[in-house]
């Protein structure tokens, strides 16, 4: 997998990921990553700024790319197990198919303490360059898992003790709810929503309410509010 970019490169040496090799524009001045990737014992190569666009396929590489590794998913066991013990809370994405919406709640799910995300492995967008660029390199730090039913997986929480809370519209003020924990938080995919066979397993839905002249968020944007609301009350 190839990815760009100052942050995701970063990310990925501080997380200790596999790089198999570097590439740098000759006059990249960014030498506290140069020395990161020395330290590592990474082997770099210096070259053009064409020829950095060729391998990464954009021009918005920032004067580096790396060869890495594809990101491996976690068990989904070892995450249900872990949401439980530790009473913390597991993003469960319903079809979220746009990679750039799954980069960024990589990058909400970092920074708000989720145990970790649960993916579909059909109709859902998957891990890629753009999804690490878009993440900012939080992909390295989040484990996630792709369940072969989606159902099942989230069937199999509820089992061993969890809740199922759905973000979804027409539900209760979010503002204003107690979550239980563990508890897993569903999102839907963009436009769609939550499919019906999903809404039959929720324990609970909540909403985000709406002041302004919009009557709803990019599912990005809404489920950055649901992690901060759940990291705040746990």
């Amino acid at each position: 997998m190839i990815i760009y970019g100052i942050n995701p490169v970063t990310e990925a040496l501080k997380a200790g990921y596999p790089i198999l090799k570097a590439y740098v524009e000759e006059k990249f001045k960014k030498r506290d990553l140069l020395s990161l990737l020395k330290k590592n014992r990474i082997k770099t190569v210096k070259t053009n700024r064409k020829k950095l666009t060729e391998i990464a396929g954009t021009e918005k590489h920032q004067g580096i790319v790396a060869i890495v590794s594809p990101v491996e998913p976690a068990p989904l066991e070892e995450l249900i197990e872990r949401t439980i013990a530790t009473r913390g809370y597991l993003l469960f994405l319903d079809r979220v198919e746009d990679p750039h919406n799954l980069g960024a709640i990589f990058r909400s799910a970092d920074a708000f303490g989720a145990t970790g995300i649960v993916i579909p492995k059909d109709r859902s967008a998957t891990i890629t360059d753009t999804v690490v660029k878009a993440s900012t390199g939080a992909v390295f730090h989040v484990p996630f898992a792709i369940a072969h039913s989606f159902r099942q997986s989230l069937f199999k929480f509820k089992e061993m003790g969890g809740w199922i809370i759905g973000l979804e519209t027409g539900g209760k003020d979010i503002s204003k709810y107690s979550f239980p924990y563990p508890v897993g938080l569903v999102a839907g995919s963009e436009g769609k929503g939550i499919s019906k066979p999903v809404k039959k397993l929720l324990d609970d839905t909540v909403t985000i309410p709406m002041k302004g002249h919009v009557n709803s968020l990019n599912v990005s944007n809404a489920v950055a509010i649901g992690l901060y609301l759940l990291s705040v009350q746990k």
